[in-house]
C-alpha cells in the first residue's frame, strides 16, 4: 500500500556523491580569503604568532612574508577530495604540520569549513537530495 502525504517530496537517496563533488570547488574558492587574513577558516581566530627568533630569521631571509606562505606550494598543490563520507586534503608534506602543529610549533589551521562555505554548501546538498535520480 502506498500513502501520499501532501507537501512531501521524493528524496534522491544517491545525493551524497554529487553533493561532495559540488562542494569541493566551493571550499577551494573560499579558502584564499582566510589565508590572506591569516586566520583559521573555521573559527576566524588569528593564527599564532611566530616566535621572536623565527620571526627575526624569516624577516632577514623573506622580508614581508606572512606567517604562512600559502601563495606557493601549499596553495598551489592543495587538493580537496572525498573518500567515503570524509573530505580530505592533499597538500605538501608540511601542510599537515601547519594544520595540526608539532611539539615545537603551534597549529595554524589553514583548511576547514568556514561559515561562508556552509551558506553555499547546504543549498547544494538540498538540490541533490530533492533532485530526481
Amino acid at each position: 500500500m502506498r500513502f501520499k502525504v501532501k507537501g512531501l517530496h521524493p528524496m534522491n537517496l544517491r545525493w551524497w556523491k554529487p553533493t561532495q563533488e559540488d562542494w569541493v570547488p566551493v571550499l577551494l574558492d573560499d579558502h584564499p580569503q582566510f589565508w590572506k587574513r591569516q586566520v583559521d577558516p573555521t573559527t576566524q581566530r588569528p593564527w599564532k604568532r611566530l616566535t621572536s627568533s623565527y620571526k627575526e630569521w624569516k624577516n632577514e631571509r623573506y622580508p614581508g612574508q606572512p606567517i604562512l606562505r600559502l601563495t606557493g606550494n601549499m596553495q598551489d598543490y592543495a587538493y580537496i577530495f572525498t573518500k567515503g563520507d570524509r573530505f580530505l586534503v592533499r597538500s605538501t608534506y608540511y601542510g599537515k604540520y601547519q594544520q595540526f602543529g608539532t611539539s615545537e610549533m603551534p597549529a595554524r589551521p589553514w583548511m576547514g569549513v568556514p561559515d561562508v562555505s556552509l551558506k553555499q554548501i547546504v543549498p547544494i546538498a538540498w538540490k541533490h537530495i530533492l533532485s530526481k535520480y
